[in-house]
């Protein structure tokens, strides 16, 4: 770990969400009985000015759908705002690294070594944001993950350059599914089907020790590569097993919809299923229409959530995006960007750790993921949503929230120090004593 917070951080402003139509304004104020802090040496930059930004995504690829989402998110929120915030002009410069980790790092180095851009977002997929994040803290460069759900991002690669700024840890997002489904969905047995590498693991890791400690058993673990597009051997697999309910992760753009009908396919039953954010997001639920209405997946992200700042978000994207709806990737990239306009607001022209730890010391009540802040190891704490495919009066499909579980962080009911101490995950480890 490069470094870690010591300072406190859970200065608490009241915002009543992030609102897709104005540019954010959150006012800062203390908890009730306290005083509000002193600001810290350094902490207000410049006026005016330009800030250069990197972005790396895979527009191209087998994730193109998910990355140029993510694209879109950010993009969304400066043409609804204006690329300038006080006198502060954005400019973004858009690197593909077609998920490709060789890739990403190369896009990193150009960004930063000719661009001379002042942080980095993104990339997307989990083996590429570790290797540009450790990149970008060796050459003390912020940088923003959007989406990126690596769980080591944030706890054993923690870094006070790297900020998780709108999405969860694989095993964080997908804990209380495994909860779920062992208590309100009465499941005793699970097979899980999972991709092979980092994101996959972690996921499937949090979904085990959520089922497992409720008492569940999972009875087989199946993985598959990343670039599978052929689902069919995968979903034999499981019918064998036997298993009372199936958990299922990929790391999105074709591998969910190309799972769903291998699985439909065959004919299985769709209420024993349970999806993971990705392999349920928006770009699946629009290529598999009404034959997956009554779906059920888990993750950070519900577009179909009773929320006034969700509700102003799905209708800003509906109209930028000719009438889709924002999925998980969207939503990472759009919050990504009214974080930077809110600190280029409230502090001028700040960059570096400056930057990270501003951002790192909101709290919203109600944000377009609900009620969220931030550890002291840059990641966010909020809530997780058991969901449910529905239809909308638009024709749209939406992810709608089932269950709720709140203040949801990154260890998995142990302390940090615990967590830290354990192996990563992996196909031989998943966190179970």
């Amino acid at each position: 770990m490069t470094s870690m917070k010591t300072r406190g951080r859970r200065s608490a402003l009241a915002a009543a969400g992030i609102a897709a139509i104005t540019a954010l304004a959150l006012t800062a104020c203390a908890p009730p009985g306290a005083s509000e802090p002193a600001p810290s040496a350094g902490s207000e930059g410049e006026e005016g000015g330009a800030l250069k930004v990197g972005f790396i995504s895979p527009t191209t690829g087998n994730f193109a759908v998910a990355g140029q989402e993510m694209v879109d998110g950010w993009n969304l929120y400066w043409d609804l705002n204006g690329a300038e915030v006080d006198g502060i002009t954005i400019e973004t410069i858009v690197e593909d690294d077609a998920g490709n980790p060789e890739t990403s790092l190369t896009k990193a180095k150009k960004l930063v070594e000719q661009d001379e851009v002042d942080f980095i977002v993104g990339p997307l997929i989990a083996n590429t944001a570790l290797a540009v994040a450790a990149y970008t803290a060796s050459v003390d460069v912020p940088n923003l993950h959007p989406v990126a759900a690596s769980d080591d991002l944030t706890q054993r690669a923690a870094n006070d350059l790297t900020v998780r700024t709108g999405s969860m840890g694989g095993s964080q997002a997908n804990y209380p599914g495994g909860e779920w489904a062992a208590t309100d969905g009465g499941y005793d047995t699970a097979v899980t089907l999972c991709a092979d590498y980092a994101f996959g693991w972690e996921s499937c890791a949090g979904f085990v020790q959520g089922f497992t400690q409720n008492g569940g058993e999972v009875v087989e673990q199946i993985w598959f590569p990343n670039t599978t597009t052929d689902f069919s051997t995968y979903v034999s697999q499981i019918q064998a097993a036997g298993a009372d309910v199936v958990y299922v992760a990929t790391a999105g753009g074709a591998p969910g919809p190309n799972f769903l009908n291998a699985y439909l396919g065959l004919g299985l039953d769709m209420d024993d299923l349970l999806l993971n954010c990705c392999a349920a997001d928006q770009g699946t639920l629009r290529t598999m229409g009404d034959q997956i209405v009554g779906l059920k997946s888990v993750s950070y992200w519900a577009e179909g959530r009773d929320s006034e700042a969700v509700a102003e978000f799905v209708d800003a994207y509906k109209e930028f995006a000719d009438g889709k709806v924002p999925g998980a990737y969207v939503a990472g990239g759009y919050m990504t960007a009214s974080l930077v306009a809110s600190v280029l607001a409230e502090r001028g022209l700040v960059t570096g750790e400056d930057l990270v730890s501003a951002i790192t010391e909101y709290t919203f009540e109600d944000s377009i993921f609900g009620r969220v802040s931030w550890d002291d190891y840059n990641q966010m704490v909020g809530p997780v949503y058991v969901r449910e495919v529905t239809e909308g009066d638009d024709g749209n499909f939406y992810n709608t929230p089932i269950a709720t579980f709140e203040d949801v962080d990154q260890w998995l009911g142990r302390s940090p120090e615990d967590a830290l101490a354990q192996p990563t995950y992996s196909q031989s480890f998943q966190g179970l004593e």
